[in-house]
């Protein structure tokens, strides 16, 4: 693809947003590319590449640098902790919440249908725009500078320990209690979908049982992750009476 004056000058702004700079400008506008853009351009006949791969690459990435950074920032902690900080650092909402504070939606090249429908502002393209950058930055300069830029957008957050400590992964702690109970697995699904395209309001049910005991709760969260964790909570409340009848 070749490269307008006006995308050069989006792309060097951006760089100079994040404090990074690129010896292929390609690999940094491919991961700034939205699926909708790619196939917008294949239809007219000239194929772009999207950022969808990088995605792949970059979650891989965002997963090795935070693993590396709380294994050796934590050295008293054990795998079942550690997992469940990496599970906050490198979520979608997370990634979302950093990638709107650069603004990074605005260097986003979407198809005209996707931007009329708020794909600049939509929380989930946000986060993998910010994996696809951390691909590109890693294939582009390396791991120690991708590391590097890892490390210093996330420095805000590593410093809220007592929140990434006492996350809970409740949809993990009640499958475990249920399996333990010989209950049947827990099933989620979304019930409910509401506000506009770019700032959705999921709400999931979970549902859980033994025999002909059945339990629901509901949840909500700005994604179907965050809902079902929510969702799961509530269970757990739900259930705390009936959980301890049962073990004993």
């Amino acid at each position: 693809m070749a490269l307008t004056m006006p995308r050069l000058k989006q792309l060097q702004k951006l760089q100079e947003i994040f404090a990074v700079s690129f010896q292929d400008l390609e690999l940094l506008n491919n991961a700034l590319t939205h699926c909708s853009y790619d196939n917008a351009n294949l239809q007219a006949g000239a194929r772009e590449q999207d950022n969808e791969r990088l995605e792949f690459l970059g979650d891989a990435v965002l997963k090795l640098v935070i693993s590396e950074h709380l294994f050796k920032t934590y050295p008293g902690r054990d795998e079942g902790a550690l997992t469940k900080m990496r599970a906050v650092l490198v979520s979608d909402s997370m990634l979302a919440d950093i990638g709107a504070k650069y603004r990074i939606g605005e260097y986003l090249l979407l198809s005209r249908n996707e931007e009329n429908n708020g794909g600049r502002a939509r929380r989930s393209s946000i986060a993998n725009s910010m994996e696809a950058l951390f691909a590109a930055y890693f294939l582009d300069s390396g791991l120690a500078a991708a590391r590097g830029l890892i490390l210093k957008l996330f420095a805000p957050v590593f410093t809220q320990e007592a929140a990434l400590g006492d996350y809970q992964d409740y949809k993990s702690v009640l499958q475990e209690k249920l399996q333990a109970l010989s209950w049947k697995l827990p099933e989620y699904r979304v019930i409910q979908e509401t506000g506009p395209e770019h700032e959705k309001i999921f709400i999931s049910q979970v549902t859980a049982g033994k025999g002909l005991k059945k339990y629901r709760q509901s949840g909500q969260g700005r994604t179907k992750k965050e809902s079902e964790q929510r969702a799961a909570q509530n269970l757990l409340e739900l259930l705390a009476e009936e959980l301890v009848t049962e073990s004993v």
